[in-house]
């Protein structure tokens, strides 16, 4: 999905350019301005001013006749993932649960509509499934999704389905809103998520939201075969093992926050 398929109202034209070509050099990896100019229909001539811009920002590198995004962008990624000091406290916890568990674990943010995986950890029989640290997902069809989800008003729960529509990516992928709305109310009453192979065939998982207060920051998560997560280990140990993690990290949460009252304390 390119920058030309998002959100509405007025925007600058060169500025959704300069992005369309920041997003295909991180999707495709390196390429040459004539693969670039042709993959987003636009003039070389064009293609190059864009290029030239970010090459003197120094966001893009051209090596030989190559260009491909620079080193720069690795502070802004640092910047945005630490601006909410709970963000880095949830990485010791996925890093523990993986260890604990052997599987993949995570913790998923949500932004602009979409699942953004924040951390991740693989355990030793982790399977490697091709997601990776910034990956975007779809909200409706993962347990961490869903979790989020659970928790949001409904009609910002409608926008994000208006927005990025519920697309089937697997035969068990629930893609009608009154199911979904089922669903969600499901994962509201037990504070739990589940997803059977609905984001990815043989991968299921369970995932449970943090909040700060009533406001939700994101989700952990474990993911894993689902002939390995299935049964009393799915749908028990490890909610479980969700549930006492997240009570952990949410207490953190609350009692390192400047804000945090100080009522109980004697002085």
């Amino acid at each position: 999905m390119t920058a030309r398929d998002i959100g509405g109202g007025n925007r600058i034209g060169s500025t959704k350019t300069t992005f369309e070509i920041v997003h295909k050099l991180q999707e495709n990896g390196p390429a040459r301005l004539s693969e670039i100019a042709d993959e987003l229909d636009l003039a070389e001539s064009t293609a190059h001013r864009h290029l030239n811009t970010l090459c003197d920002l120094r966001y893009v590198s051209r090596v030989g006749a190559q260009y491909q995004l620079g080193l720069r962008f690795v502070r802004l990624g640092r910047e945005a993932r630490t601006r909410e000091p709970a963000y880095q406290m949830a990485k010791q916890y996925v890093q523990t649960l993986s260890e604990e568990t052997q599987e993949r674990c995570q913790f998923v943010v949500e932004d602009h509509g979409l699942g953004i995986y924040l951390h991740m950890a693989t355990g030793s029989k982790a399977v490697r499934a091709g997601f990776g640290v910034g990956r975007q997902i779809r909200l409706h069809s993962s347990s961490a999704g869903k979790s989020i989800l659970a928790h949001y008003p409904r009609e910002r729960v409608d926008e994000i389905f208006d927005r990025w529509e519920l697309p089937s990516l697997t035969e068990n992928t629930i893609t009608d809103r009154e199911k979904l709305y089922e669903d969600l109310e499901r994962v509201r009453e037990r504070g739990v998520a589940f997803n059977r192979e609905e984001h990815v065939d043989g991968i299921n998982g369970v995932a449970v939201p943090v909040k700060r207060d009533d406001s939700v920051l994101g989700a952990l998560a474990v993911a894993g075969p689902s002939n390995r997560l299935t049964g009393e280990r799915l749908e028990d140990e490890l909610p479980a093992r969700l549930l006492a993690a997240v009570n952990e990290l949410e207490l953190n949460i609350t009692y390192s926050s400047p804000d945090s009252s100080n009522d109980h304390v004697v002085e």
